[in-house]
């Protein structure tokens, strides 16, 4: 097989999207595959159920909270002691807030922190390492939302600081995205906005990893597209869950609003193997405009496509890390 010889990593492997994908990397062929979930209880469990569903055991596991600064180091550390190349990472992990903020360990807000931070570590740790070798390939999870053209009931329209000169967490951009990362606006917080203005981060941040390393490696943000049926919206509470949870998987199938997570898992595993040339370095891949499903295409809207914007959040994301830049701001 094609992939025997290669190694893919998943964070968020043990359910939903991310458990989904690794079955279908391991139908790919690859010949070993990392679990990396919150806890180790939770990549076990995941590698048990994983190993019954594809009768084989290509998997290991690996425990990392990609919300933590701290973890995400640790995690690195370990993998770089294992020394193995990496060469499909998919990061995957992430959340939808719910009505209230949460802050991760180091006091950024949350779903910003899950699904950007530890990812942005772990591929810097590992491509300085040496161990994301020439021609590996990284996806990580965008958003329909992420474009900005959304239906209005949908409550997910970007911060201003994305699309247009900045006013809601400062008139500075650097600054303001600062302060959203940090969560410093409290005030400002809308769940379902920093959810999509997060996602926006994943576009710019492909975009600059390709213009830094795109001689080494490959870089996408791909959106599963409208998926309903995993946990993202775990935190969500009262009506709000309820609708997200169990009424919209159900009419949004009917209304073109929602697919099955195969299909979504498939979005990513089609991008991570795709052959040379057939999705564009650094590129973010959705759905077409205003829809949630149906066959990816590159986006191309100004707003994700502003160099500024995307070497803003690439020198924030340094600041708040350490990775990248020299001196972390948390």
């Amino acid at each position: 097989m094609a992939y025997k010889s290669q190694t893919a990593l998943v964070t968020g492997a043990n359910s939903g999207l991310g458990f989904e994908a690794a079955a279908q990397l391991a139908d790919a062929g690859y010949g070993r595959i990392i679990l990396a979930c919150r806890t180790i209880e939770k990549a076990e469990g995941a590698k048990k159920e994983l190993m019954a569903r594809v009768g084989a055991d290509p998997f290991e596991t690996l425990a990392v909270d990609v919300s933590s600064i701290e973890s995400s180091q640790a995690a690195s550390e370990e993998l770089l002691k294992r020394g193995q190349p990496i060469h499909a990472l998919l990061l995957n992990a992430g959340m939808v807030s719910g009505d209230q903020m949460n802050k991760s360990k180091e006091g950024l807000e949350l779903s910003f922190a899950s699904s950007i931070i530890g990812h942005h570590i772990l591929t810097l740790r590992l491509l300085e390492a040496g161990l994301l070798p020439n021609g590996a390939r990284v996806v990580l999870s965008g958003s329909e939302a992420a474009r900005n053209d959304l239906p209005a009931m949908m409550e997910m329209e970007l911060y201003d600081f994305a699309t247009a000169a900045p006013q809601e967490f400062g008139v500075d951009l650097h600054d303001a995205m600062l302060t959203f990362a940090k969560g410093a606006k409290p005030e400002n917080f809308h769940g379902m906005r920093y959810y999509a203005t997060t996602k926006a981060f994943s576009s710019w941040w492909s975009a600059a990893m390709a213009r830094k390393y795109g001689n080494r490696i490959s870089v996408f943000t791909v959106s599963p597209g409208s998926t309903l049926s995993t946990n993202a919206g775990r935190h969500m509470k009262g009506f709000k869950k309820f609708m997200f949870t169990k009424i919209m998987p159900v009419i949004g199938s009917l209304v073109g609003m929602n697919q099955d997570i195969s299909k979504g898992a498939k979005r990513y595993i089609d991008v991570l193997n795709g052959a040379s040339g057939e999705y564009h370095n650094g590129g973010t891949y959705t759905s077409k405009p205003k829809k949630l499903v149906g066959p990816l295409q590159k986006i191309t809207y100004p707003h994700l496509l502003d160099e500024q914007r995307q070497e803003a959040a690439w020198k924030v994301l340094g600041e708040l890390t350490g990775v990248g830049n020299r001196t972390a701001a948390v």
